[in-house]
């Protein structure tokens, strides 16, 4: 079965770097089926031409991930995409939060076949066994025997093939400068920026925050070496395409702890898997200058 992953476009700004659930997604999903990825940020298309793009291909199966702001056209592209018969499965905080509007039970139209609430890690391969059996289920928990919600662990953490990946559709190189730098911009015919993450959780629980509430309030760290090799890949993608890639750590708070930060700074520094990073961390960090030192050395 072929799958669409797609994420909508904001309508406002065009998002500087892909978003990591469809690359997460797509690394989960069983081999025996071929995932696509389209950003509408970086490639943007109306109904019409995702339709046709669904069609052309013969995708079996669309999943989209959308935040509040761009749910209202996730919700039209989901419209079309199953006006033409093809199923949509819908995830991400909005959808986790008022899942009985993509599924039309509060009255509204329906726009999802099913939804995928919370962290799809462990969900997405039976949504996908599901839907290639014809047998989608409205909703996705991610639950213990119990029933309790039960958050994926990072350890082991799917290994992502960057190494393969097609991101053309993220070069943020303008096209009418890529055969120019490709000749003469000594590596700058490409510029990915790559979204890792290295935790997720957060225990501050912000009343305007959905992290908490979306990813919980215990701290779920990958382990260092984890984090070094998929650094160390995409270094090496990086010179084999003589391009240029920088990395987001996703993580809310990135130093969220102090000492475990760094010391997945020292083990990336002492790997030489140093690439240009940034990252959201608290400001008042910053008067460690250990950590200081570690950030500028880091990459």
């Amino acid at each position: 079965m072929k799958i669409l992953l797609y994420n909508p476009d904001n309508g406002v700004t065009r998002n500087f770097m892909p978003h990591l659930w469809m690359f997460l997604l797509q690394a989960l999903t069983p081999p025996e089926h071929q995932v696509l990825l389209i950003d509408g940020n970086a490639k943007p298309l109306t109904e019409e031409q995702l339709v046709q793009f669904v069609q052309d291909e013969n995708i079996g199966l669309v999943g989209i991930g959308a935040m509040t702001r761009m749910v209202a056209r996730a919700y039209r592209m989901a419209d079309a995409i199953r006006a033409v018969g093809v199923p949509v499965v819908m995830g991400g905080p909005h959808v986790t939060e008022a899942a009985d509007e993509a599924l039309g039970r509060d009255g509204g139209q329906r726009h999802a076949d099913a939804v995928a609430l919370g962290e799809a890690d462990e969900t997405w391969p039976r949504i996908v066994a599901d839907a290639a059996r014809g047998q989608l289920k409205d909703v996705y928990e991610p639950v213990d025997e119990t029933g309790k919600e039960r958050k994926p662990s990072l350890t082991p953490y799917p290994s992502i093939p960057w190494e393969t990946l097609d991101l053309d559709q993220f070069n943020l190189v303008p096209k009418i400068a890529r055969s120019f730098l490709e000749r003469h911009g000594a590596g700058w015919g490409t510029f990915h920026m790559v979204p890792i993450e290295s935790g997720r959780g957060c225990p501050y629980g912000c009343e305007f925050c959905t992290v908490t509430g979306f990813f919980g309030d215990s701290i779920r760290f990958r382990t260092n070496e984890s984090v070094v090799d998929e650094l160390l890949r995409l270094k090496m993608r990086a010179r084999k395409n003589l391009g240029q890639i920088a990395v987001f750590f996703i993580d809310d708070n990135f130093a969220i702890n102090l000492k475990r930060t760094k010391s997945l700074l020292k083990d990336i520094i002492a790997a030489g898997a140093q690439l240009p990073w940034t990252a959201q961390i608290s400001a008042n960090l910053l008067r460690d200058e250990e950590l200081v030192d570690l950030i500028s050395a880091s990459g």
